[in-house]
């Protein structure tokens, strides 16, 4: 099972593919979840692996989905001890299934390596792809022509770094990207004379605009090494700032739930066990539930 995790998580990462993963950390007895066991949860609210029986898993989609939305960790805590208060950091969610026992559970994010894709060969471009090798950076230097088999998408972030080799053609190509930021070294006098080559070219407006020129942030930089570190220093800021922009069409909302009566558990809807009561659908999260407030539902219905 471990090596069907790890090979579906370097997948994932090869493909650029933001994901979850849930890590059972802690357990009180009787648990089919133990200490070790790991899923994996992806954008799409899917999970696979194993964190513990049905009860949990969509507490920990639910709470994997926010965190792809967020970008931060969790830890949770599934226990049958309801109201009960879980140590600092902790968040707690009342389970009533069978097992009865206690689950802490780590959800990590995990996203892709930032990509930096440079048009050029100037020092400015050398500079730039050996300081974002250093960051850890996914690196690609190109010319204007032969960036047509490298994968874009709205979290990379393009720097046209030609300085007079063939400006025009590489702003062209890599405005006709989704690319989510574009940046151009150069004056402000060069980027008229190129701007208007681009509106004749019949780019969007609104796409032209967004082209950050100069590039980078605006430390007073001079040497192409100062420039470089500007520019890098941008390119952070615009990942810091779009993370949620970026992913949020990616990610499915989170499920809709309902409380269960019998256990006052969050069930996800639409709901895998349900009863028909008085006019009104019950939903449960397993059959347990359902089983308990079909022989007394007046119990459990407040009107």
């Amino acid at each position: 099972m471990y090596q069907a995790f790890l090979k579906q998580a370097s997948q994932l990462h090869e493909n650029d593919e933001a994901f979850a993963v849930a890590s059972v950390v802690r357990c009180e007895p009787p648990t089919s979840g133990k200490p070790g066991d790991r899923a994996i949860v992806t954008a799409d609210g899917k999970l696979s692996g194993w964190i513990g029986g049905g009860c949990a898993q969509p507490i920990v989609i639910s709470e994997a989905l926010k965190s792809l939305k967020d970008g931060k960790p969790r830890m949770i805590r599934v226990s049958p001890t309801a109201g009960a208060e879980p140590a600092e950091g902790i968040t707690g969610f009342t389970m009533m299934c069978h097992s009865g026992g206690t689950l802490d559970i780590f959800i990590e994010p995990i996203f892709a390596k930032p990509h930096l894709l440079i048009f050029g060969r100037s020092p400015v471009a050398i500079t730039l792809s050996k300081l974002g090798e250093a960051l850890s950076y996914r690196v690609t230097m190109v010319n204007s022509n032969d960036h047509h088999d490298v994968r874009i998408n709205p979290g990379t972030a393009i720097i046209i770094a030609t300085q007079g080799e063939d400006d025009e053609g590489a702003l062209e190509q890599a405005l006709r990207t989704d690319a989510g930021y574009i940046a151009f070294v150069a004056s402000r006098k060069k980027w008229e004379a190129v701007s208007a080559f681009l509106h004749e070219k019949g780019i969007d407006d609104q796409r032209i605009k967004a082209v950050n020129v100069p590039a980078g942030l605006d430390i007073g930089a001079q040497t192409p090494e100062e420039i470089a570190v500007s520019v890098l220093a941008q390119t952070i800021q615009f990942r810091r700032q779009a993370v949620a922009q970026v992913l949020s069409p990616l990610i499915v909302e989170v499920p809709a739930s309902e409380k269960d009566p019998v256990c006052g558990m969050s069930v996800s809807s639409p709901a895998r066990y349900t009863s028909n009561y008085q006019g009104r659908k019950i939903s449960f999260c397993c059959a347990h539930c359902k089983s308990t407030f079909d022989k007394a539902p007046e119990q459990y219905v407040t009107t």
